[in-house]
């Protein structure tokens, strides 16, 4: 007879609970958590600087300006983006944001990249390649940024053909270097 993995023989007597993996000392509550806080800072001066700790390449930083960077720039390249969208509809406005948010965290990547091709090749009479693990983040950032910013475009594109009545694509396949009849 053919009997389903898992399910206990009704005949069978009855087991006592298995033992935990590690033992638990009498008196702690098993499911607290075994960690304890970490020191961390203590200090506003202390809290203010770790919360700059995402601007070490500015790619995750949520500021929309790190140091080194201009506001005046920033504006500018918004403004570019934004005049760049006939008719915009508020939709049409927060699609034409995000593709000059990433637009700008890709000039961002660009910029860390140069800086770290420059500071492995300071002084060298040969070419050198920064180390594997940061060509691996400018690869995985920088694609990543490329996604989302031709996904927000090709979706203004399409509500854009869309509103002037000209057919749009059911599905959109991206290939770098092939252009849309």
């Amino acid at each position: 007879m053919d009997e389903q993995i898992g399910s206990r023989d009704p005949h069978e007597e009855p087991r006592p609970p298995a033992q935990p993996l590690r033992p638990v000392p009498p008196g702690s509550n098993p499911a607290a958590s075994p960690r304890k806080k970490g020191p961390g800072p203590k200090t506003p001066q202390g809290k203010a600087r770790v919360s700059r700790n995402a601007m070490r390449f500015g790619i995750h930083s949520p500021a929309p300006l790190i140091p080194g960077e201009r506001p005046e720039d920033r504006q500018a390249h918004d403004a570019g983006v934004l005049a760049s969208v006939e008719c915009p509809t508020y939709i049409d406005t927060l699609l034409t944001e995000r593709v000059a948010s990433a637009a700008w965290s890709l000039k961002r990547v660009a910029r860390y990249e140069e800086t770290e091709f420059t500071r492995v090749n300071n002084g060298s009479p040969v070419f050198l390649l920064p180390p594997g693990t940061e060509l691996d983040k400018i690869v995985k950032y920088e694609a990543h940024l490329s996604r989302q910013f031709y996904q927000a475009l090709h979706e203004l594109e399409a509500r854009q053909k869309q509103r002037r009545g000209e057919a749009t694509p059911l599905a959109r396949l991206d290939v770098h270097g092939v252009s849309e009849p």
